[in-house]
């Protein structure tokens, strides 16, 4: 008996370990599959070049300019440069557009890497060569989230200062809004006046000036803003002096200059998704070795690293995936610009070289033959007079390569993801089993250990063909062993257990049926096109109220749900009229709702104080708006566990940090959803005291019931919000509790204002009997996201990019979120104070 009970359980925590792990793989593996590091160490450097045009660079990198605004009126300085000395046109940036992806872009010449997702925001995830590496002096200037990207761990060349991270504050009434980028210009000019005699002659030289100025003022004051205007006129200004004061020490026209833009902006001040605005970014360049153009010439932003690189003579970065605008340089020297244009293609070849190497293929692509064919024709051909027709040759050459490296590091694409897709159906399998199944009274166990003995032998022969390969890259093997291990995992199950699924027919069999695969289609629908979630809404409402005649209330507040998402989403500059009439709601439900005078005085002080904060008549960054977050639980736990009362309680608990946090019409959303989940069906007992998660049949009508709290969960993600507003970024959402750029914090914060109505589905769920309905959830969610493995793709614009990796990671973290705020929401729906007292009293008389 007890040997079997421990087996029992010792399974169960065999299954959860392995669920977690397969959800964790597949949530990784889909990231690394379609955006696989770019990043590959030890590549060779191509050679220095002789004669460049300029000894020196200066970067200039406005911070969060966008386009548009520079366009619209452009400052005085930086439009005679455009007009009669310069080339200019737009940099297109990608996803995210924020400011570490822009500016290692600019410098190193790679777009993000995919292992960022999971690191933080001022950390660089691993090591990659930049343009600063390739200088002989580096001198840096700027934030402390950027320049300790490029300064941490150099090799003694690069040479970086920042000024303290206490000044990143959003709130441009705390001084002057300029002081950012007036810390860099005067360190910069302080360098020149007392430093810069040392390097004079020196060639191979690179200033960075990162100006935050134009970025922490669009978050304030935003874009379009007189303040925004100012600071972009006001860095025009020191560029000029910059300039002037450069050209005079140096005295050699020996200087080029560049001036561009990490990433854009939107109107309501925030970055991070793929609009026009947020991707187009001005490129202005001038000085020793630039052509003056007179039309506009666009760019991709990797493609700045190798104009740099070839401006000052240097090796390009060995992961740079840019191509040298050529047409920015002077064309009275095409042979250096025939020899630059060769450089970047070698530069483009040994990547490619070293991708189709980590696909374990020994074969020559015929790119790669070509490619070869080509650049040993034009190592031969150097002294060539045609050098026009050579120019043409190169950049189509270079064309191909680009081409070549997206074919190798796209080359097992489908053969991983149809790796994973066996694993998570074996997966989905098993689970269903787990769910649904019971032990045979009969298990063969002769098949059983054929089984075992065939996967085993499989898993020796993967590993065994792979050492003798030669292959240094264990991805291929990885994907394999863990398809065969899943398939091997639903192949044990199928001899083990048996299906038992009560299919009794009954009245609402049949509507049962259709609303859980109508529900599935609406969620899937629902998260491409926000608005489908209404549909799937209104279907609720019709089945709850055939099936539950009982309940009150649930189809007015249901139809009120299936509104919020047909409205616009939520922007992030605040409607504070919205905001303080939901207030004035809530403190009328409190006034009728709330018995107990005390009770009632607590939470009206507490709607009050919001109030004052919101209003900012009080500085809520100090202390009170964290006081009001902190003493949360403790308001809700002087509810009584009676599930109704206490949901009441969590409702005017969480309600003052979710408005405190919000901008618009979310805490109406708020209410309505509180108001709908206390009144769905109810059960006598938390479900969590049932115990008996594996030994129940599943019904139609549970599956029924997990697909409506699964459609409530994704109401509750979109209700408010799309893909863009949740993917952008913007400070004036955490306004209330800090202005300080603290990345942390803020990300903390925003995750709080997303959780808070997932925790009211979290709470409502102790309204169900049966807590084997969780794992029903999360099979319907395992099955729903299994078609988004196949929508997250390299191809296409980043903003499609983006939303595909967001449904897909939404579809597989959802289920497995909710059923963690299941566990999570249980003390808040069952604690009590006074019973803990007394518990303590009882503790202590039994030990005397």
């Amino acid at each position: 008996m007890y040997d079997k009970k421990f087996s029992v359980l010792n399974s169960s925590y065999r299954f959860t370990i392995w669920g977690l792990m397969v959800h964790l793989i597949l949530l990784w593996g889909v990231l690394d599959i379609n955006f696989h590091s770019p990043i590959i160490q030890n590549l060779p450097n191509v050679p220095v070049l002789e004669d460049a045009p300029a000894k020196r660079v200066v970067l200039f990198v406005a911070d969060g300019l966008r386009f548009r605004t520079f366009n619209e009126a452009p400052p005085k300085f930086l439009r005679h440069v455009m007009t009669n000395i310069g080339s200019w046109g737009i940099s297109h940036t990608r996803m995210p557009t924020e400011s570490r992806p822009g500016i290692v872009a600019i410098c190193a010449g790679l777009y993000e890497d995919p292992s960022a997702i999971f690191k933080g925001w001022k950390e660089y995830p691993v090591d990659f060569d930049s343009i600063f590496n390739q200088s002989h002096f580096t001198w840096a200037w700027g934030s402390p989230d950027i320049i300790p990207i490029f300064t941490k761990g150099a090799r003694g060349n690069i040479h970086g200062e920042s000024y303290p991270h206490e000044w990143q504050n959003f709130d441009i009434m705390q001084g002057q809004i300029w002081r950012l980028d007036s810390w860099v210009f005067d360190k910069y000019l302080s360098w020149l006046r007392e430093e810069a005699y040392e390097v004079k002659n020196t060639e191979r030289v690179i200033f960075f000036l990162h100006l935050l100025g134009c970025d922490t003022t669009g978050h304030a004051a935003k874009p379009y803003s007189r303040e925004y205007t100012d600071n972009m006129n006001y860095v025009d200004r020191k560029i000029e002096e910059v300039v002037q004061m450069t050209e005079n020490f140096f005295g050699d026209n020996a200087t080029a200059y560049i001036f561009t833009a990490d990433h854009g902006m939107t109107d309501w001040g925030s970055h991070g998704s793929g609009s026009t605005d947020e991707t187009e970014t001005p490129l202005i360049v001038w000085g020793a070795g630039i052509n003056a153009l007179d039309s506009r010439q666009d760019v991709e932003q990797v493609d700045i690293t190798p104009l740099i690189s070839t401006l000052i003579g240097a090796s390009v970065p060995i992961n740079s995936e840019g191509v040298l605008p050529w047409q920015y340089l002077n064309k009275t020297d095409l042979k250096y610009i025939n020899y630059a244009l060769l450089n970047n293609l070698k530069q483009l070849i040994h990547q490619v070289k070293a991708n189709r190497e980590m696909n374990c293929e020994d074969f020559i692509d015929w790119r790669e033959r070509e490619l070869d064919n080509i650049i040993s024709e034009l190592d031969k051909d150097i002294e060539v007079k045609d050098l026009h027709g050579r120019l043409e040759e190169t950049v189509n050459a270079i064309q191909l390569a680009k081409k070549s490296l997206s074919y190798f590091r796209q080359y097992q694409r489908l053969r991983f993801l149809t790796y994973l897709s066996i694993m998570w159906i074996g997966w989905i399998v098993l689970l269903f089993f787990k769910i649904a199944g019971i032990e045979r009274p009969i298990v063969n166990r002769v098949i059983l250990l054929i089984a075992d003995i065939l996967f085993v032998c499989i898993l020796i022969t993967i590993f065994i063909s792979h050492k003798v390969s030669g292959c240094s890259y264990w991805r291929l093997p990885y994907y394999t062993s863990l398809a065969v291990t899943s398939l091997w995992l639903a192949v044990r199950s199928t001899i083990i257990y048996s299906i038992k699924l009560k299919m009794h027919s009954n009245k609402y069999f049949w509507i049962e049926v259709a609303g859980t695969t109508f529900l599935l289609l609406t969620m899937f629908l629902g998260l491409m096109y926000r608005s489908v979630l209404s549909i799937g809404m209104l279907c609720t409402a019709f089945i709850q109220k055939l099936m539950f005649k009982e309940s009150r209330n649930f189809l007015w507040t249901a139809l009120f749900l299936a509104i919020f998402p047909l409205l616009p989403v939520v922007e992030p500059y605040p409607r504070v009229y919205i905001v303080l009439f939901s207030m004035c709601v809530v403190g009328i439900m409190i006034t009728l709702q709330i018995e107990t005078k005390y009770r009632k005085a607590m939470e009206i002080f507490r709607l009050v104080v919001t109030a004052f904060v919101y209003l900012e008549l009080i500085d809520g960054r100090n202390w009170t708006s964290w006081m009001i977050l902190l003493t949360t639980p403790l308001c809700i736990c002087t509810y009584s566990t009676q599930l109704r009362e206490r949901m009441k309680g969590v409702l005017f608990g969480l309600f003052c940090p979710f408005a405190l946090l919000s901008s618009s019409y979310e805490p109406f959303f708020f209410i309505i959803l509180a108001l709908h989940l206390s009144s769905l069906p109810q059960s006598d007992t938390f479900s969590i005291q049932n115990n008996k998660m594996y030994a129940h049949h599943l019904t139609m009508r549970e599956l029924l019931e997990a697909a409506t709290f699964m459609l409530y969960t994704l109401l509750s993600f979109f209700g408010t919000g799309n893909m863009a507003s949740i993917s952008s970024f913007d400070p004036s959402w955490t306004r209330h509790f800090v202005t300080v750029f603290s990345p942390f914090t803020m990300f903390l914060l925003i995750l709080l204002k997303i959780s808070i109505p997932l925790m009211l589905i979290g709470c409502a769920s102790h309204f169900l009997k049966p807590q084997s309905i969780f794992l029903s959830i999360l099979l319907l969610g395992d099955c729903l996201s299994l078609p988004f493995i196949y929508y997250v793709a390299p191809e296409g614009s980043w903003l499609d990019i983006g939303s595909a990796i967001s449904r897909f990671t939404i579809a597989i973290s959802l289920p497995c979120f909710l059923l963690l705020l299941y566990y999570l929401s249980y003390p808040l729906m069952t604690f009590i104070p006074k019973k803990l007292k007394l518990y303590v009293e009882l503790e202590k008389k039994h030990v005397v």
